[in-house]
């Protein structure tokens, strides 16, 4: 049963598992997401929120990759408070998904990357196709994570698995990917999906909510903290605008060295210790 009238999602509702299967819907981009996309996402969360009958979210792409991260055109016409509103909706829209009463599984098909990955990080149960191919590549775009790529990602792993992971842009494979149980497995032609959707249909409604709450206490004090410190040092670290001209220009890109801001920041300390005094 196909539900609402969206541009960017694909929404349908299966009463056989009481599922609701969410597309992200721009193929032609891998997926990639926009400002309006945020926003359909955010209404469709608000909705199912409400709807307890629902057992559980299907969240994948159109095609065979799941999100490529930020649309790069339109990211490069955001002006730097468009960015930060967009980051902040960004960030509490997946935060919202450890808190949705449904059971969320993510499938990132053959592959995703960037903010796309952070998006695939806030779902309970994810996983992927055999081929797939997922990347940290936040900072070659210029971008500090923000929406919880720091924090969710040390949830599932750990700190240090994060930090390699995130200061190498890596690259993991379906296998790395299952190793550090970042998704439970890997499928070939038959996705396990359908047999999830199932097992969590057949379960009690408020066994199954209270669980994934309980689940989430131990790690709520210090996911609340890290989101916060990652918004900071997003906000800090994106100043220089080359997340812009890595956008535009791509590997071509000038951006500024640490020595160059560095004296920047000097000059504009002294005139403004000038015009004070």
């Amino acid at each position: 049963m196909s539900l609402f009238s969206y541009n960017t999602l694909s929404v349908e509702l299966s009463k056989e598992t009481r599922s609701i299967s969410i597309k992200l819907n721009r193929p032609e981009v891998q997926n990639a997401i926009n400002t309006e996309m945020i926003f359909e996402l955010e209404t469709l969360f608000t909705w199912i929120s409400t709807h307890l009958e629902i057992k559980s979210i299907y969240l994948s792409g159109t095609g065979d990759y799941f999100c490529k991260g930020l649309d790069d055109k339109e990211f490069s016409t955001w002006t730097e408070e468009k960015r930060q509103k967009n980051f902040e909706k960004l960030q509490k829209l997946i935060y919202s998904m450890f808190f949705l009463p449904q059971t969320i599984i993510a499938d990132l098909k053959k592959g995703c990357a960037g903010l796309g990955l952070e998006l695939a990080m806030g779902a309970d149960i994810r996983v992927s196709h055999k081929e797939t191919e997922v990347e940290f590549n936040h900072l070659s775009k210029g971008i500090v994570p923000s929406c919880g790529g720091i924090s969710f990602t040390s949830a599932v792993t750990n700190n240090s698995t994060a930090r390699q992971w995130l200061l190498l842009s890596k690259k993991l494979n379906a296998t790395d990917l299952v190793t550090h149980h970042i998704t439970v497995e890997s499928y070939d032609d038959f996705s396990p999906i359908q047999n999830f959707l199932k097992t969590i249909n057949s379960q009690p409604d408020v066994a199954r909510i209270q669980a994934k709450r309980s689940l989430l206490e131990p790690i709520l004090k210090n996911l609340d903290q890290g989101l916060e410190w990652e918004k900071k040092f997003s906000i800090a670290g994106m100043c220089t605008n080359d997340w812009k001209e890595i956008a535009i220009h791509g590997e071509d890109a000038e951006t500024v060295s640490a020595k160059e801001l560095s004296s920047r920041l000097k000059r504009e300390r002294a005139e403004q210790m000038s015009s004070g005094q």
